[in-house]
């Protein structure tokens, strides 16, 4: 009996629509946007239409994904962002966005473990990074299962948050102060106002993970479970998110709305559950942010793994990150992110550094431009892609309109971001510190770059098969053959 060597491929077809859709909206931790984003938003920018902010950005985002989507069939590819830019621009510069892409998402998920740690040691007590290095453990542990296994554990965590912000929203409106329900918050005029950056800037953050379903365009059952399941998580989270920020005004009255989400002990949002419902349920709601914020680790550590392998089978990252798991999990890629996210969490509970007001609002802030960033440049790669003959029956809406569209409006999110860093970072106005986040980004770059330069050079054989999916088509063995007798 011979035993079959090491998988060097994902499961192809595995994930259909329902798993893509889960790992897309809990990478965007609906329940933390609730407690957190939309709170924060009202608090820091005293802007009463924040609902119609969320609204806003989904519309951009839409422009973006068709584009995006269409341009995702073609560069079939667990490197989504990294193998688009090289099929629009050229491999080299393929290679200078794969750094900008893992430190985006290795920034949102290591951001994660402040906002975990200190939600739980808020509850229990205990140090925030002791609860950080637990849930660490828990995420690479689960990491290095195949995806399947995840979706479950994900769709269970979703479902019942769904549920929860759904009865938080039915009892708010239920419930309106002074016994109606203000559209106020509605009104494009109560956007229009200074402070409108800050709201661009925090929504565009809520909605970082949507778009992650093509990075398992190798593992989907087709390319139409992939954009079935991205535009569904967009549509889903656009809805919550300004359902939740407008119920939360209508709860305590949009004049109120601001000066009880600036309150620290003012409870928004569970302390509305706790009133007109049950007072345990403001406990539950704290447990199910914990879980949102897990299932969010889970979900970017899956989208990391599944870059470093891409980089590993195309030889822009050592080989050995190519390799997967006997249940076809990028296992090396997985590993290597949690050795990047542990010495993270150290150095930041070393230096007594904030969990909240640190390591999770400037990690974000990081992973906010960086995908920004990397966003409106797929989106102009999309455009060069079509216009250079690549694709096939697409409408010109799709390969040069809604992309065009995107691109502009992506990038003015981005423009708004940078001029608004204060606001989202919590810094003064004046503070230069605050130059350090998109400085990360640029660094990222260079880091590009410079690794570009060195692999034209010194092996020009590698850019042959950057952003190329499967060069090998006939070494992806099907996992169902794995480990069964010769």
């Amino acid at each position: 009996m011979q035993i079959a060597s090491a998988p060097t491929g994902l499961i192809r077809k595995s994930l259909g629509t329902g798993a893509l859709l889960v790992f897309s909206a809990t990478a965007s931790s609906p329940m933390a946007v609730l407690a957190g984003a939309i709170v924060a938003t009202y608090a820091s920018t005293g802007v009463t239409g924040t609902p119609l902010g969320f609204l806003v950005i989904a519309a951009a985002l839409l422009f973006f994904s068709v584009g995006y989507l269409a341009m995702a069939r073609y560069v079939s590819s667990a490197g989504v962002f990294y193998a688009a830019v090289a099929a629009g621009f050229g491999r080299f510069w393929g290679v200078v966005a794969a750094p900008v892409v893992l430190l985006g998402y290795n920034a949102i998920q290591i951001c994660l473990y402040g906002l975990l740690g200190a939600v739980v040691a808020d509850s229990l007590g205990g140090a925030w990074w002791a609860w950080a290095l637990l849930a660490w453990a828990g995420v690479a542990l689960i990491g290095v299962l195949k995806a399947r296994i995840s979706v479950g554990l994900l769709g269970a965590v979703l479902a019942v948050e769904v549920v929860v912000i759904l009865l938080f929203v039915l009892t708010s409106f239920t419930h309106p102060a002074g016994g109606s329900v203000s559209f106020a918050p509605l009104d494009p005029g109560n956007l229009l106002v200074p402070g409108i950056g800050g709201v661009v800037a925090f929504c565009a953050a809520s909605f970082v993970g949507y778009e992650s379903a093509a990075v398992y365009s190798e593992e989907s059952r087709s390319p139409r479970a992939v954009s079935r399941a991205a535009y569904s998580a967009l549509f889903l989270l656009a809805v919550l998110y300004a359902l939740a920020a407008w119920a939360m005004a209508v709860a305590v009255g949009p004049d109120q709305v601001v000066d009880r989400s600036r309150d620290p002990g003012g409870g928004l949002p569970f302390s509305i559950l706790e009133a007109h419902v049950s007072p345990v349920l403001g406990g539950v709601a704290t447990i199910l942010v914990v879980t949102s914020v897990f299932a969010a680790m889970v979900s970017f550590h899956h989208s990391i793994a599944r870059y470093a392998f891409s980089l590993g089978r195309e030889r822009v990252l050592p080989a050995v990150f190519e390799r997967v798991g006997r249940g076809g999990a990028p296992v090396a890629g997985s590993v290597l992110q949690s050795a990047i996210a542990l010495p993270a969490v150290l150095v930041f509970a070393l230096t007594g550094a904030d969990p909240v007001a640190i390591l999770f609002s400037w990690l974000s802030g990081v992973a906010a431009i960086a995908l920004l960033f990397m966003m409106a440049v797929t989106s102009v790669a999309t455009i060069a892609f079509f216009r250079r003959g690549g694709g096939g029956r697409e409408s010109a809406w799709q390969r040069t309109v809604a992309p065009s569209i995107g691109a502009v409006l992506v990038g003015a999110a981005l423009l708004t971001t940078l001029v608004n860093l204060s606001a989202v970072l919590g810094t003064p106005a004046d503070s230069t510190t605050k130059w350090l986040v998109p400085g990360a980004v640029a660094a990222a770059a260079a880091v590009g770059l410079v690794w570009a330069a060195v692999i034209r050079t010194t092996r020009p054989e590698v850019l042959e098969n950057v952003g190329q999916g499967q060069p090998r088509p006939l070494a992806v063995i099907e996992q169902d053959l794995v480990g069964r007798s010769l």
